[in-house]
């Protein structure tokens, strides 16, 4: 049922890339690496920094209704969760393979405003993350800003985007916005990222919520609507590559711990009481294979015992951080037609 879910996620990207990336700058070719001079600083330090599963049996597209990939039977169903939400993102190469349920294709539509906010908003008194959100998170990064600016509906009906931003030496933090309604018949999406990256440091956090409403009568929806949404929360460092995550979509919810990068590095997933000990480097097929420990065996594992105890720690995001498909959770804002969203 997981993997029937997220396969439903691809008819989005079908419809979202174009206006998204007139919204958002995508992040364009330049820079292969964190802060390395391309136009994505965020893109790129997120994937430094968290784990990227390659891709060595999905097939491209099949057809036009949106089946993003043929993929192989996993094991567990949190695998393919795992692998659906990290895996590697290249520009223009996945294009048509790879939709809005991944974290990295997020990145690369909406994360450039960390790139670009600083040349297009306005000065504004210090206001804090939690009152100028769209989205009220349940653990907000705890920023304030002191530009803002917005990319109004009028520019193109049923596209809009925004950005809150403040730089403080070689610190930069972002809030930023979207949301995607070209028939609202049919489809609308909203979304909202809140991160920082210090370009001495390396340091990277990230928060980030996105619901897709189907509503009732569309072709997506039937008679009732339907929608999907996703969470996540990233924190780690992309030049030594320790991270610490939490994402929820459809019904699994994940948290983990370890080094993503180098030969000989691991990290340790859990999914409720299930873990999974992962190679740095693993690729979609060593994720279709992997079979869960216990707990007792997660503490014992030679490659992953010294995770164990923080991972079982961590508290899993729930239902109740998930945003409410029907967008009423996205309300925060002064403008925005059919739900409010973060304008200046």
């Amino acid at each position: 049922m997981k993997a029937i879910t997220l396969q439903k996620l691809g008819v989005v990207v079908l419809a979202v890339l174009v206006p998204m990336v007139l919204l958002f700058g995508c992040g364009g070719g330049g820079g292969s690496s964190a802060g390395g001079g391309g136009s994505n600083t965020l893109f790129y330090a997120v994937k430094a920094t968290t784990p990227t599963f390659a891709a060595t049996t999905s097939a491209k597209p099949q057809n036009a209704k949106g089946k993003i990939y043929s993929a192989p039977s996993f094991s567990d169903p949190a695998m393919m969760v795992a692998f659906q939400l990290l895996r590697n993102y290249s520009y223009p190469a996945d294009e048509g393979k790879i939709d809005m349920s991944n974290i990295y294709k997020i990145l690369w539509e909406a994360g450039g405003k960390l790139d670009d906010a600083k040349y297009l908003c306005s000065s504004m008194t210090s206001t804090t993350d939690s009152a100028i959100s769209p989205y009220l998170f349940s653990d907000f990064l705890g920023h304030s800003y002191t530009c803002g600016g917005n990319i109004d509906e009028s520019v193109q009906p049923g596209y809009g985007s925004s950005f809150a931003y403040e730089e403080t030496g070689t610190l930069r933090k972002m809030l930023a916005s979207y949301k995607w309604a070209p028939d609202v018949a049919q489809q609308i999406a909203i979304g909202t990222i809140q991160a920082s990256y210090d370009d001495t440091t390396k340091n990277v956090e990230l928060i980030f919520a996105q619901a897709v409403n189907y509503p009732a009568g569309s072709t997506m929806g039937g008679p009732s609507g339907s929608g999907f949404a996703t969470r996540a929360r990233i924190t780690g460092n992309s030049d030594t590559h320790d991270f610490e995550l939490k994402m929820f979509t459809g019904s699994t919810s994940l948290v983990g711990k370890g080094k993503s990068q180098g030969a000989g590095n691991y990290f340790l997933i859990r999914d409720g009481s299930n873990y999974f000990c992962i190679p740095a480097g693993a690729t979609e097929t060593d994720l279709a294979g992997m079979q869960p420990m216990n707990q007792t065996d997660a503490n014992a594992s030679p490659n992953c015992g010294v995770y164990a105890t923080a991972v079982t720690a961590m508290t899993s995001y729930t239902g109740a951080d998930l945003p409410n498909i029907d967008l009423s959770d996205f309300n925060n804002g002064v403008r925005g037609t059919p739900v409010n969203y973060l304008m200046f």
